[in-house]
């Protein structure tokens, strides 16, 4: 879908970034409940000696709570939608009670937290903090491993009838820093490079969230960019065509204009697939300059084609295409299909892919609101997912691919994603 009005579009991103806040709601409800002491302290970075200011400080709960999501599955219509969205922006701004920030000499002051054991983590753009050991994904699952990854990490107080004190001491990290360009020379602007960082088994993370951290820049008008806060170790920066843009209109309109399946990524290196990756040796403290990397403009071709049932040969309305590595199968990008089965992906390099798609038949005349169809489609048939092969030397067009009807006794609540 190339373009979407804002309003129905901001649903689904607001909701990314639900469950975060309403984990951390959840882990602070004892502590909201009821009144405790203070938890208060100083927050200094440590190359200078001077006080870390507006800094965001938490206390993690060495027990976290079970999460709560909003029920996405169950908004039929409209009042459901509305209903979803003002309790989870009703949690967000209730806050957890557990968080404070910096004032201008470094000081924070936490009242009534509840008797517990909680760890304190500090975060300024820049410099090191135990959050830093975490994935997006860990940040996002939460619960009892992700507070186990920052346990040797943080400070640890225990809370209990007496005020409690907690200073904080940042220790600036490490950097790269580069330039992203377009292959004719033009500065690749409004792009936002993410940090992978080699794990201990060798295989990469990609980290895209990292609140308060800073690092994630988008490049300004020069295609400059700036990862700072990073610990010693093994990094690679990965990148890729800014296909999602925000429009603002005269008198406040907004829309949103995405197309996924175009979003060619690149690595540093100059590489299109996450195996051929060279580290970037990062040591303690040190600025890594000079890491470019190109978007190319030659040697670009366009696959394109239909998704069809084998039965009848009627194109399938509904479903997802992603474009995977043929040697490791690992997804380079995807898309959604539209309502005549058509799909298609523009900026493909030259090289081996394969094909995978999960389809099915959307009951388009069902009754029921834009957002009940957004959240819960009514699927009149589904289909086995099917891979398709393909070679790309120049523009692969007209593809057409069968997918078989699935068994019923097998057939999933909801259609295979990428």
């Amino acid at each position: 879908m190339r373009h979407l009005v804002f309003i129905l579009s901001s649903a689904a991103l607001f909701s990314s970034f639900l469950p975060p806040l309403a984990a951390q709601e959840e882990a602070a409800t004892q502590a909201v409940a009821s009144e405790g002491p203070t938890v208060s302290g100083h927050v200094t970075c440590g190359d200078t000696g001077k006080p870390a200011r507006f800094v965001a400080v938490q206390l993690i709960p060495e027990k976290p709570q079970p999460t709560h999501t909003p029920d996405w599955a169950n908004v039929k219509d409209a009042k459901d939608m509305a209903k979803a969205m003002d309790n989870s922006m009703a949690q967000a701004q209730k806050g957890t009670g557990l968080s404070a920030v910096t004032s201008i000499d470094g000081s924070f002051e936490m009242p009534q937290v509840a008797a517990g054991t909680y760890y304190v983590v500090a975060q300024l753009k820049g410099y090191l903090s135990p959050l830093d050991a975490l994935t997006e994904e860990d940040r996002f699952k939460g619960g009892a491993d992700a507070v186990k990854q920052i346990q040797g990490l943080a400070e640890k107080i225990v809370v209990q009838n007496a005020p409690v004190r907690a200073d904080v001491r940042l220790e600036r990290g490490s950097s790269i820093n580069g330039v992203i360009r377009y292959g004719d020379g033009s500065p690749a602007a409004g792009v936002t490079p993410q940090r992978m960082v080699m794990q201990e088994d060798g295989k990469w993370k990609t980290d895209t969230f990292n609140p308060g951290g800073g690092n994630n820049n988008t490049t300004d008008d020069r295609g400059h960019y700036r990862i700072s806060g990073l610990a010693k170790g093994k990094y690679a920066i990965k990148a890729q065509l800014p296909t999602i843009q925000s429009i603002i209109g005269l008198g406040g309109s907004q829309s949103l204009h995405t197309n996924i399946g175009d979003a060619l990524v690149v690595y540093s290196g100059g590489v299109f697939r996450e195996k051929d990756i060279k580290p970037i040796e990062v040591g303690a403290g040190e600025d890594v300059d000079g890491i470019e990397i190109f978007f190319p403009i030659d040697s670009l071709h366009l696959v394109s084609g239909t998704v069809v049932a084998k039965t009848d040969n009627h194109p399938v309305n509904s479903g997802y295409v992603s474009l995977n590595d043929a040697e490791t199968k690992a997804s380079l990008r995807h898309t959604k299909l539209e309502d005549d089965g058509a799909f298609k992906f523009n900026y493909v390099p030259e090289g081996q892919y394969e094909l995978k798609i999960g389809a099915g038949d959307v009951d388009k005349n069902a009754t029921g609101s834009a957002y009940a169809q957004m959240f819960n489609p009514t699927f009149l048939k589904k289909y086995q997912v099917a891979t398709l092969p393909i070679e790309v030397k120049g523009d692969l067009t007209s593809l057409v691919v069968q997918v078989t009807d699935q068994p019923a006794a097998e057939a999933p609540t909801k259609t295979p994603t990428p």
